[in-house]
């Protein structure tokens, strides 16, 4: 399979903000966290980052679910990312932890046991688990709404 890129903008906005795009297309402004001099009701790059990584989860068993024929009514992941910060020279993501909820067309033990599989292959393909490896905990939570 061929190699793929992806690519985001930061532009400096003044101050600690800058403006988040892809494509273009301008998504948010974010400002580091108030203890490193950002200011106070901006999302912090860690958050988008978070997000991005609920969302490559979300995407991976969706795509997993509908070649399996799990009937799905609504998906929600959350991505709890951990820092450890030993001074600005040393700032290193300690945790990952997905907490996915997931509501079933049809929900019953059959297609709870289907959902559980895929969550599985998700977790097993996930590519920021592959490409961390165990350096970086990643612990994943289903839940069935």
């Amino acid at each position: 399979m061929p190699e793929m890129n992806f690519e985001g903008t930061a532009t400096w906005k003044g101050g600690t903000e800058c403006s988040l795009s892809v494509k273009g297309k301008e998504l948010v402004t974010v400002s580091p966290p108030p203890m490193f001099g950002g200011k106070e009701g901006y999302c912090v790059p860690e958050d988008i980052f978070a997000a991005a990584l609920a969302s490559c989860i979300n995407t991976l068993f969706m795509l997993i679910a509908n070649n399996s024929q799990l009937g799905l009514k609504s998906l929600k992941t959350k991505a709890n990312v951990t820092m450890n910060i030993e001074g600005m020279e040393k700032l290193i993501f300690t945790n990952v932890h997905f907490m996915m909820d997931v509501g079933l067309q049809i929900d019953n033990e059959r297609e709870r046991k289907k959902a559980t599989t895929v969550y599985g292959m998700a977790q097993k393909i996930c590519p920021i688990r592959q490409s961390w490896g165990e350096a970086v905990p990643i612990s994943f939570e289903l839940n069935f709404k």
